[in-house]
């Protein structure tokens, strides 16, 4: 009996009973389902890496087009090629990400495996995603689901605020074989960002 191995990057605990706002979206990369973004130059946002001490605006849950209207092509993730640089860097017409953005919002997410796991002892520790086989790659997703490979990495847990997430709770669930989600690899975790741009300090820090 095991936990299921199914990376989705952040799913929005509860969701789709909650907030939600669209976003431009700049240049920088495919951008994934699950994926984390925050605030770039020129009032866009851009996936960022989840290590560290990482201000996040949220997690996005959806895309749409120019005039909030669709997507260039019936993709279930955002191509990079969708966002193709005009002069001064920005994209070629708007595209926007739908962002779970409330900074009391809770996540689902898969720990990776590897190492030692983590336990009910590491609760309210804090943590970092990793993108599976690539770490700090913030373009690492499935292009068929359009979801992010991002987990939380066991590995970088610790008892200060200097990492980009915060454990909450074993998240109760049940896996494909009918046992409970346990401690242990693939478990699943509910987690918080522990650096919300649009919480405390953060929602003055100039963007440059």
């Amino acid at each position: 009996m095991a936990n299921d191995n199914n990376p989705r990057g952040l799913i929005p605990l509860d969701w789709p009973y909650t907030k939600v706002h669209a976003y431009r979206i700049t240049t920088g990369g495919d951008v994934f389902l699950g994926q984390g973004v925050d605030a770039v130059a020129a009032g866009y946002v851009s996936a960022v890496t989840i290590t560290g001490i990482q201000t996040l605006i949220g997690v996005v849950v959806g895309f749409t087009g120019p005039n909030e209207s669709g997507l260039a092509t019936n993709a279930p993730f955002l191509d990079v090629s969708d966002l193709t640089p005009v002069v001064g860097g920005l994209p070629a017409g708007d595209r926007f990400a739908i962002v779970a953005d409330d900074p009391d919002q809770l996540y689902v997410v898969q720990e990776d495996t590897g190492g030692t796991a983590l336990t009910l002892a590491e609760t309210w520790s804090s943590i970092d995603g990793i993108f599976r086989g690539t770490d700090a790659d913030n373009t690492d997703g499935n292009t068929n689901t359009g979801w992010a490979n991002l987990e939380i990495d066991a590995s970088s847990v610790v008892q200060t605020t200097a990492a980009t997430f915060q454990i909450v709770k074993l998240y109760e669930t049940v896996n494909s074989d009918g046992t409970r989600n346990a401690v242990g690899d693939y478990a699943k975790w509910v987690i918080k960002i522990l650096h919300h741009r649009m919480r405390g300090a953060n929602i003055m820090v100039p963007v440059v």
